[in-house]
């Protein structure tokens, strides 16, 4: 069930006229545990899908409870091993499946929401292992894991902030501005998805057919140029309003709740360089991953060779990113769309260390608050987006297709 369907949306309406009405933290919590349960209905139909979801998700508690009593970095090593394993044959990716069986690939286990599942798992078991976290339950821990608000698409939201407000379960907004805006944002979301996959994308299409090899259309170079162009800008143009129109229904129907969702966009197409876009676009995921990939790789190998600190950022910039390019995805693509990722953060990181040795930090700033050096790394930072927006779509085949047909057309 989409969160932008009204199966979704008219029970949300309806349940945030009258649930603070209902009397207690208790019988909210109730409510909206049985709420997390319907909409898992929706998601699996086949047994196999059930079990497996408990499977995975109840183990995640019983190693919690297992590192709360006995912190174990090699306990819990072994375990994200064989976690991340099942999530590999899960999603069926394709670098392993002929390791295993055909009938593996075969078998209907739907994985709706299992990336985000592994991403709270291995969050909330190495900040248990650390004591950032501490009485874990049972009840608050499956309602967080399978929070309806940010079960199919986000945004990674930290158990700590939802345990702040599933303990008390009073109103998040204060006055009726705050309602007024929740629900403007509510339905302003409600606009953008449909809006931008059956608008933008069905006119990024149509321009991806225009380039395509085998199509007869003739045209000049400007006119092939400009098509291309509306496929380079236009495509991340609809994947920040569908994903961006996602966020705002859950983030403010879970805010009509009681319940805060962490914000996911800044302005993410105004960044000034890679690291920076990370902290705009899909902003709880970038978090996630300094927090959880790159700084623990960064200090375990800083740690092991102090001397060569200065080198060592950039593998652990480019691991941590294809790492999260084959998150978002299964098939081939998504290496190739973090390794662009890693390669441009690394880049980043390499210039500033450059300036940085020639004119210090001082001069870093100095040399960032530069206007036309603003302007033209946002430019710059806005074009290279692009290019790696165009090995997110599944058919890579189809991205290789159009830029072939733009090459022999420009020639």
């Amino acid at each position: 069930m989409s969160v932008v369907s009204l199966e979704f949306v008219l029970p949300l309406l309806v349940l945030a006229a009258v649930f603070f009405y209902l009397p207690g933290k208790t019988a909210r919590q109730i409510v909206f545990s049985a709420c997390n349960l319907a909409s898992l209905f929706y998601c699996f139909g086949h047994i196999s899908s059930w079990i497996a979801l408990g499977i995975f998700v109840l183990s995640g508690y019983a190693m919690a409870l297992v590192l709360a009593r006995k912190p174990s970095a090699g306990i819990l090593t072994a375990y994200l091993v064989v976690l991340i394993a099942a999530f590999l044959v899960l999603k069926k990716y394709v670098i392993i499946q002929p390791l295993l069986p055909a009938s593996v690939w075969t078998y209907p286990i739907e994985t709706m929401g299992l990336s985000y599942l592994l991403f709270r798992q291995i969050h909330l078991l190495v900040d248990v292992m650390q004591e950032q976290i501490t009485g874990l339950k049972l009840c608050s821990y499956l309602n967080y894991q399978l929070n309806l608000f940010g079960f199919q698409s986000g945004p990674i939201q930290r158990y700590q902030e939802f345990q702040e407000r599933w303990s008390i379960m009073r109103p998040l907004l204060m006055d009726r501005h705050d309602v007024k805006r929740a629900y403007i944002r509510l339905f302003v979301g409600l606009i953008k998805v449909p809006a931008s996959t059956y608008i933008i994308q069905e006119y990024v299409k149509q321009r991806a057919w225009f380039l395509q090899p085998a199509s007869v259309t003739s045209a000049g170079h400007v006119a092939t140029l400009i098509r291309f162009a509306e496929i380079f800008y236009g495509y991340p143009v609809y994947l920040y309003f569908n994903f961006s129109g996602y966020c705002d229904v859950v983030i403010s129907g879970a805010a009509l709740l009681g319940i805060k969702m962490p914000e996911n966009f800044d302005r993410p197409y105004l960044s000034r360089n890679m690291i920076d876009y990370w902290t705009r676009f899909h902003r709880s995921l970038g978090f996630w991953i300094r927090d959880y990939l790159f700084t623990p790789m960064y200090k375990a190998a800083a740690t092991r060779w102090p001397q060569r600190g200065n080198l060592l950022v950039f593998p652990c910039y480019f691991v941590a990113f294809v790492l999260a390019g084959v998150w978002h995805g299964s098939t081939s693509n998504f290496v190739v769309f973090g390794v662009l990722h890693g390669i441009g953060v690394s880049i980043v990181k390499g210039w500033e260390n450059f300036i940085v040795k020639r004119r210090g930090r001082k001069g870093l700033k100095e040399y960032l608050a530069r206007q036309p050096v603003r302007i033209l790394a946002i430019a710059l930072t806005l074009n290279f987006v692009s290019l790696t927006m165009l090995f997110f779509p599944p058919d890579m085949n189809e991205t290789f297709r159009v830029i072939h047909g733009f090459i022999h057309r420009m020639i």
